[in-house]
C-alpha cells in the first residue's frame, strides 16, 4: 500500500515553517540540514521552496506572527487566500486571508456554483467559496445566513424571506423575489432582479426595487445607489463579474473565488482605488490583470498557484 504524496498546500506551509526557522536562526546547522533534506525529497519540494523564498522576499507581511501563512480552516475550500498588506482598505476589505470560517451545511469549493432549495419555496444559487446556513420557517419567516461570498436568492413562497450577513439584514416582501448579495469583508453589494427588498443595518432603512443596485461600505457607512443594465443581474452565475465603483481589493477578492491559489496584493493604495468594468472570472489571471491595468498595476506569477500584485 502506497501513501499519497502531500498536496501543494501542505508543502507550501512546510516550506514557510522552515523559512521562519531559518529566519530566526540563520546559521543554525540543524535548520540548514532540515531545509536541505526537505528540498531533496523531490523536484516539487525544491520548486515550492524556491517559490516560497521569492514570495517571502517580495513581502514578509505574507507571513503571520506565528510564522504561518493565514489559512482558512477547511482544506477543500482553502486553496486560496487574498493578502492585502495588512492595512485597512478604504472599503474595509483588508487584512490577511479574506476567507471566513465556513460552518454552514451548504458550501462550495473554488470556482464551483451550486443550486439549493430554500425553505418556504424557491431556490438560491451559491457562488464559489461561499457558505450559506438556511433557516426553516419554524415559528418565524424562512431565511438564510451568508457570512461572505456570493449568493442569489429567488424565494417563491408567500412569506417574506430574510437574509442576514454581518451588519445587514435583507428582507424580501411577501411573494416571489430575486435578489443578489455579494460580500467581501465589510463591503456588501445588493442587486434586485425582481420584487421588493428592504435592507436594515446600513444606517437608515433602505428600500430596493427591481433594477436597483446598492454598494454598502460597512467600514465607513457609505451607501452608493445605482441601476442595473440589462443582463447584469447576478452575472457571476455565468462567470462574468460586473463591477461599478468597487475597490480593487474587493474585486480581486471576488476574482480569487475562481482561482485555485493565492492572490497577494502588496499595495494598499492600489487596493483602495475604485474600478468599474466587466471581467471574466473564469480566467482569473486575465481578470486580475484587467482590474489593475488602469492604475499601473503589475502582476507576477509564482508557480502555477500564486499571483503577486503591486505597482511598477
Amino acid at each position: 500500500m502506497t501513501t499519497a504524496p502531500p498536496d501543494r498546500e501542505t508543502l507550501w506551509q512546510e516550506a514557510f515553517d522552515l523559512l521562519i526557522r531559518r529566519q530566526n536562526a540563520p546559521d543554525n546547522p540543524v535548520t540548514l540540514r532540515l531545509i536541505a533534506e526537505w528540498r531533496d525529497r523531490s523536484p516539487v519540494h525544491d520548486g515550492i521552496w524556491r517559490e516560497a523564498l521569492e514570495l517571502h522576499a517580495l513581502t514578509g507581511r505574507a507571513v503571520g506572527a506565528a510564522g504561518r501563512i493565514p489559512q482558512p480552516p477547511v482544506r477543500r475550500i482553502g486553496r486560496r487566500a487574498v493578502l492585502a498588506g495588512g492595512v485597512a482598505m478604504a472599503a474595509g476589505v483588508a487584512g490577511l486571508a479574506l476567507v471566513p470560517r465556513l460552518t454552514a451545511g451548504a458550501r462550495t469549493d473554488v470556482a464551483a456554483i451550486r443550486r439549493i432549495d430554500l425553505p418556504g419555496g424557491g431556490q438560491a444559487t451559491i457562488g464559489p467559496l461561499t457558505a450559506v446556513t438556511l433557516r426553516a420557517a419554524t415559528g418565524a419567516a424562512p431565511g438564510a445566513d451568508l457570512r461572505e461570498g456570493l449568493a442569489c436568492f429567488e424565494p417563491s413562497g408567500a412569506a417574506p424571506f430574510t437574509v442576514t450577513t454581518d451588519g445587514l439584514t435583507l428582507r424580501s416582501l411577501a411573494g416571489p423575489a430575486r435578489f443578489d448579495l455579494a460580500v467581501e469583508g465589510a463591503l456588501s453589494v445588493v442587486s434586485v432582479g425582481a420584487g421588493r427588498v428592504q435592507i436594515g443595518g446600513a444606517g437608515a432603512a433602505l428600500a430596493c426595487v427591481a433594477g436597483d443596485r446598492l454598494m454598502i461600505d460597512g467600514g465607513t457607512g457609505t451607501v452608493t445607489r445605482g441601476r442595473l443594465a440589462p443582463g447584469q443581474f447576478a452575472a457571476w452565475r455565468t462567470g462574468r463579474l460586473v463591477v461599478e465603483g468597487e475597490p480593487v481589493a474587493a474585486v480581486l477578492a471576488r476574482i480569487a473565488r475562481w482561482y485555485d491559489g493565492r492572490i497577494v496584493l502588496l499595495d494598499d493604495d492600489l487596493g483602495a482605488m475604485p474600478i468599474s468594468g466587466v471581467y471574466t472570472a473564469t480566467d482569473p489571471e486575465a481578470a486580475a490583470r484587467a482590474v489593475i491595468r488602469p492604475y499601473g498595476g503589475r502582476l507576477r506569477r509564482i508557480g502555477p498557484w500564486a499571483m503577486v500584485i503591486d505597482r511598477a
